[in-house]
């Protein structure tokens, strides 16, 4: 019985210390740079993903999201999604999710500009929750 639970114990700190993975319908895996190095976002409107191919071919991809975006939402919301806000993290993972599943590949250069947000970016935005 002791075997068991110390099992689950070490099973349980493991899962715990692993970051969430994404994966599209077309096989591709998405991790949150801050979650695998333990940080917060370091960058406002840039955000950070480690993406691997279903040929486990990995990439590190920034993800920017247009500053006239940013304040159309945060005037919209009236100023309760600011430009820090977890939301942005949010907007920009799925903005990665539909040019992979669209593309079938990785953005050029690594890189994605969300320049326009789309009537879901909007939606989502008025039942997103204030950050604490």
């Amino acid at each position: 019985m002791a075997v068991k639970k110390e099992k689950l114990a070490r099973e349980s700190a493991a899962a715990h210390s692993r970051p969430i993975e994404l994966i599209t319908e077309n096989d591709f895996s998405i991790i949150r740079m801050c979650d695998l190095v333990g940080t917060q976002p370091s960058m406002i409107d840039k955000y950070a993903f480690l993406v691997r191919d279903p040929h486990g071919n990995e990439v590190e991809i920034t993800v920017e999201i247009n500053p006239p975006a940013v304040e159309e939402i945060s005037r919209r919301s009236r100023r309760r999604i600011s430009s820090e806000s977890s939301y942005w993290m949010s907007c920009a993972e799925r903005h990665l999710t539909d040019y992979l599943w669209e593309n079938n590949q990785f953005p050029p250069n690594a890189r994605l500009m969300v320049k326009e947000l789309t009537p879901d970016d909007c939606d989502l935005a008025i039942r997103w929750d204030c950050d604490p």
